[in-house]
């Protein structure tokens, strides 16, 4: 039997969400039994038809996490003949009367909430999520450690919640091209070994501390080479005054967000990931270090360690000796390096977006039972 699904894709460009997003709508546009509606923001309506040229596209220009999205999206879909509608983040327009499967990545502002206007956010963010379940006929969640959080926390009956990992490009496997290695090198003054880091500068993912692990890693350690920060802090930041002031100067690169193939040829060019969030729904950086061969340093804590574990390296995030020494011993034991890459290759090659496809299929067939 087909599905007629509506996918609120609104979050295509974001890193995380947008990631799983574009792979979960190019693996549903490439199945006969799925027939694709699209919400999108206004602008993107292109670029998704790209990811599923024969899926029918609907735009809205209501900005996310305001009053008007509980209207706009409904009503973007009013008429709509659908079966079921997937909102794969925790904010369900109040006005949607469709049945619902909802995805939950994590919940990071529970635990940091912003700073302004706290116990509004929280309020805000508490009454989203418990909405969310009550209207959903099934609740996905990304990890072990997700699914525990959302029945610990919220009340959550476990008998809703399915985990349905989050895949990783198989492309990441594949070296880029040299010349383009070489140009991204030579663009950013980079000065091999690598320490990547990818991810925002939100009090979750830890960057102080990344910082002055580095710190002691070089002065203590004596470690060559560079620490090279993608997606968050840039020149000019909080963070880059602070390498300044601790004598780092050019041992530390600010990249701000890049491109996508700057990113994968990052990961090429780098010796080691380090990855020592607080928290972390999934970690998806994790997985695509491993899928191109690059040894990962990454927290001892919820979906961490449930993806690091037997392949990465793993680390109290609170510890900033511990996180240098790990480093240290990734980058000069090459026989450590090797039972590493073997390990995460391993993991990664149980991780493909095609598992994750065929996984949320079925549960919108559960849903629809």
């Amino acid at each position: 039997m087909g599905i007629r699904l509506g996918l609120d894709a609104r979050k295509l460009t974001d890193y995380g969400i947008g990631t799983y997003l574009r792979h979960l709508l190019a693996g549903l546009a490439e199945r006969s039994d799925i027939e694709l509606t699209l919400v999108v923001r206004s602008g993107h309506e292109q670029r998704a038809q790209l990811l599923a040229p024969e899926a029918r596209i609907v735009s809205t220009s209501a900005a996310g996490y305001t009053l008007a999205e509980h209207i706009a999206v409904p009503a973007s879909l009013w008429g709509e003949k659908l079966d079921l509608v997937h909102v794969p983040h925790y904010v369900v327009p109040a006005l949607l009367t469709h049945p619902i499967v909802v995805t939950v990545h994590d919940m990071i502002q529970l635990f940091y909430p912003p700073a302004r206007r706290r116990m509004l956010a929280l309020l805000y963010v508490r009454t989203m999520l418990r909405t969310a379940i009550r209207r959903a006929r099934r609740v996905i969640t990304v990890s072990r450690a997700a699914r525990t959080d959302l029945v610990q926390l919220l009340g959550t009956d476990p008998g809703l919640l399915s985990v349905v990992l989050n895949g990783v490009d198989p492309e990441l496997a594949e070296r880029p091209p040299r010349e383009d290695l070489e140009e991204l090198r030579s663009l950013h003054a980079l000065r091999p070994p690598l320490i990547l880091v990818v991810g925002n500068d939100k009090p979750h993912k830890n960057v102080e501390m990344v910082l002055r692990a580095f710190h002691l890693a070089v002065r203590h350690h004596r470690i060559p080479g560079q620490l090279v920060m993608v997606g968050g802090p840039a020149l000019g930041s909080r963070l880059a005054e602070r390498a300044r002031r601790l004598g780092l100067g050019d041992r530390v690169r600010l990249l701000g967000r890049v491109p996508r193939h700057d990113l994968a040829c990052l990961y090429h060019l780098s010796s080691v990931l380090l990855h020592v969030a607080l928290y972390e729904g999934f970690g998806l950086p994790v997985l695509e270090a491993m899928r191109a061969e690059l040894p990962v340093v990454t927290s001892n804590l919820g979906a961490m360690r449930e993806l690091g574990e037997g392949a990465a390296r793993l680390v109290n995030p609170l510890d900033v000796y511990e996180v240098a020494a790990a480093l240290e011993k990734v980058l000069v034991d090459d026989p450590l390096r090797q039972r590493m890459v073997a390990a995460g290759r391993r993991k990664a090659d149980k991780l493909p977006w095609e598992a994750t496809v065929e996984a949320t299929v079925a549960i919108y067939r559960q849903a629809l039972a």
